[in-house]
């Protein structure tokens, strides 16, 4: 969601909030200070998971030093596992479905051979309604199992308040330079992977997890926005919410801005299972918590992996729409050229110095930024007396981004392979989704 532009000293949050809390007292005494606080601190943490509410804050409403939340690292690492639990119980649900299904139309044959290949042709032949099932599945329980833990006031510690125009509108173009940055990483990595395959042939049952194979043979039997939603709008919100809103929120908590996002993002690039998938999305993973810590809108990442996804999987219905161009519209085995990647990634850097100017930050009545006492995105409390800012960048700063992605265009237009008349600049159109 997006919001108005407001000057630094406007506040766009009319609702002052103020932080509601209670002060921490010791446990108990004792010799050893250093042990009794780490204790004092371990059985805080446990009784504000188990009655659902985070560390105390300051009651003024100015930052403080409190308990960082969970999850941390052991935990975080049972999430990502959990992630593929969910999608294993979603593959399972649509199998029992199709079980009853071939019962109902008595299509079922009583030779186990015979229905173990049942069951393979129709997951072969309804692909889309699996990863659909599958899908559905793990963001419900997503949804659930993070509700669960965050306890009191989930949607104020996700922060769902809207993001600037100009934010959203930065975001866009962005699409295009990360997408083809994504598919040159995953070339490279996966021409690694092909070198280190042929040496342990084991290894290659791992190119039978390739998503975006997977996804062109979708995109010619079904139609764009089926596929949307499945590949784009459920990914968006399920793994957003496991990995930016849940994981990175501890991680980040705990270990700091920089280590939490990178530790994040690896486990992001985990659960994509195929290691040339992984390589290439865990800077999208870096990228989209980046945007979250700096706009502090839930919504942002939640786009811009929605319209990394979207514009993926409309290369490959596109491609299946003009036969021509199939074999090179969104083929990662062309190399791009190394000036398109250089002028992609110095775009994104400015963007990336843009989006922290510009940076919205909670002040109190002093003047100091607010924050829980550790690095977060979550809202302050209700009623607490502190006002959202947003300062704009430098004039030169906007010049400098405009001009920067006007040199990637033209660096696209002059270095692509001209193949064919219809294929033009197909490295531009390289697919990763995540």
């Amino acid at each position: 969601m997006v919001a108005p532009e407001n000057s630094p000293s406007e506040d766009t949050n009319p609702e002052r909030l103020s932080a509601h809390t209670a002060a921490d007292s010791p446990i108990f005494e004792s010799e050893d200070q250093e042990s009794a606080q780490e204790l004092d601190q371990f059985l805080d943490q446990a009784l504000q998971t188990a009655q659902g509410e985070d560390a105390p804050r300051p009651h003024d409403g100015s930052s403080g030093n409190a308990a960082p939340p969970g999850p941390g690292l052991i935990e975080s690492i049972c999430w990502m596992f959990g992630v593929f639990g969910a999608h294993f119980l979603g593959i399972m649900l649509f199998l029992v479905c199709g079980v009853i299904y071939l019962i109902a139309t008595s299509n079922i044959s009583q030779d186990p051979d015979t229905f173990r290949k049942e069951i393979a042709q129709l997951v072969e032949g309804h692909p889309l309604e699996a990863a659909g099932v599958e899908q559905a599945v793990f963001v419900f329980i997503g949804l659930i199992a993070v509700g669960l833990r965050l306890g009191k006031r989930p949607l104020q510690k996700l922060n769902l308040q809207p993001f600037a125009i100009s934010t959203g509108f930065l975001l866009f173009i962005c699409v295009l330079p990360l997408a083809l940055m994504s598919g040159e990483l995953y070339r490279i990595a996966f021409d690694a992977w092909s070198l280190v395959a042929k040496q342990i042939p084991i290894l290659e049952r791992f190119n039978e997890m390739q998503t975006m194979e997977i996804v062109k043979d979708m995109a010619a039997n079904n139609s764009l926005w089926s596929l949307i939603l499945v590949i784009a709008v459920f990914p968006a919100i399920g793994e957003e919410l496991i990995f930016r809103g849940m994981i990175g929120r501890g991680l980040i908590a705990r270990w700091g801005l920089v280590p939490g996002i990178v530790i994040t993002s690896i486990m992001f690039g985990i659960v994509h299972a195929h290691p040339a998938h992984v390589i290439a999305v865990i800077p999208l993973g870096m990228f989209m918590h980046y945007v979250y810590y700096v706009t502090r809108s839930f919504w942002a990442p939640m786009l811009v992996h929605f319209m990394n996804n979207a514009f993926a999987v409309s290369m490959a219905k596109m491609a299946t729409a003009i036969p021509e161009s199939a074999a090179s519209l969104g083929d990662e085995t062309q190399p791009v050229h190394p000036l398109i990647v250089a002028s992609a990634a110095l775009f994104l850097a400015a963007v990336c110095v843009q989006l922290w100017k510009t940076r919205v930050k909670y002040m109190t009545p002093q003047g100091e930024e607010w924050t829980p006492g550790y690095p977060s995105t979550e809202q302050p409390p209700a009623n607490s007396p502190v006002t959202m800012m947003r300062e704009k960048a430098h004039p030169l700063l906007y010049a400098a981004g405009v001009f920067l992605f006007l040199i990637f265009l033209v660096s696209m237009a002059a270095f692509s392979p001209q193949q064919e008349a219809v294929t033009a600049q197909p490295e531009a159109m390289q697919l990763i989704t995540f």
